[in-house]
């Protein structure tokens, strides 16, 4: 696929959980096993509860928490496998953007110093003089005046913050933005701005993003095509209309049903789940949704679901599809 710039093969971030008073290790399973492509020019959302792993996943494909297996292809290399030096020189072409504009920000550097950082870091101007005129055009793609140069992160309201974590993340001439619930932590009046400007930067820069959010609204109005994740894995994976449409897993039909309806005559009907997700240390076995699942079955308890090709481009993980099983959902 001369197109693909991501592909993600069996991911998995393990975190070890020890019990000092029984000598025991467990271990948390944040991330349990994602497959997944990205395309150039794409946006590829990631939906789902909060503890579902989404952020882990993440800073695991950019290395930034170190993966537990599992292979991460970005431009045909592996990087898993790269050292510490060569990451560091490809970190320039996949960079993240934060939740938190509080705290993703040195409070005790200006707004200038942050960017001029992160071009000096990666050698991006000739000299001094050329990188101010850099920071200063970054500033204006992002929505702010080169005026706010020498301000600090406190000066800035949160829009405006994410504002200047935005312009650090492009500042390295990126291919692909991790974008971590960036809205999550604005006001709704400031979440759509934030949004256009991500969709304004990708036009005009040519970016890739992978888009973290919990809002199916926000991943509806930004995204090409939409993973939805529970537990570590994902369930579904379609493209935007589709998955709107007509959600195939039961997992995704409850996230559906929970979004308001405009419409007054609409007949839609919250689907209610039983019980709370479980936790990632001790995980359900088979289906990992079939402690709370309405249509499960006894396969669902011991087998874990394998990923059935729909349509093109439109994968699903429930036994329901599987042609092995059919005669037990009939």
């Amino acid at each position: 696929m001369s197109n693909l710039l991501l592909k993600v093969e069996n991911l998995k971030t393990y975190f070890v959980k020890k019990n000092f008073l029984r000598k025991e290790k467990h271990y948390v399973k944040a991330v349990d096993g994602l497959n997944f492509h990205v395309n150039k020019g794409e946006t590829l959302g990631i939906v789902g509860e909060s503890g579902c792993g989404k952020s882990t996943m993440g800073r695991s494909i950019l290395r930034l928490i170190e993966p537990t297996d599992g292979q991460v292809i970005f431009n045909n290399q592996n990087i898993r496998t790269l050292s510490e030096k060569e990451m560091r020189k490809l970190r320039g072409e996949m960079q993240i953007v934060f939740q938190d504009p509080y705290a993703s920000l040195n409070p005790k550097m200006t707004v200038g110093a942050i960017l001029f950082e992160a071009l000096k870091t990666h050698d991006i101007g000739k000299n001094a003089k050329d990188r101010l005129s850099i920071v200063q055009d970054l500033l204006v793609k992002v929505g702010l005046s080169p005026i706010h140069i020498n301000r600090y992160p406190h000066e800035f309201s949160g829009g405006q913050r994410q504002r200047i974590g935005i312009a650090r993340a492009i500042a390295v001439n990126p291919s692909l933005i991790i974008a971590d619930e960036p809205v999550s932590a604005l006001d709704v009046s400031v979440q759509a701005q934030i949004l256009n400007l991500f969709q304004e930067l990708k036009n005009s820069l040519g970016l890739t993003y992978i888009f973290i959010a919990h809002d199916l609204s926000v991943v509806k109005h930004v995204s090409d095509r939409i993973g939805v994740m529970y537990l570590g894995r994902i369930v579904e994976l379609s493209d935007k209309k589709s998955l709107f449409k007509e959600p195939l897993h039961p997992y995704t039909q409850a996230l559906m049903s929970a979004v308001p309806s405009l419409d007054p005559d609409s007949s839609k009907q919250r689907i209610i789940l039983n019980g709370d997700i479980p936790s990632p240390s001790n995980p359900p076995s088979g289906c990992a949704f079939h402690t709370r699942c309405p249509f499960k079955q006894n396969v669902c308890e011991t087998v874990v679901p394998k990923e059935i090709k729909v349509s093109d481009d439109r994968y699903v993980y429930c036994h329901q599809f599987d042609t092995d099983y059919k005669d037990a959902f009939s």
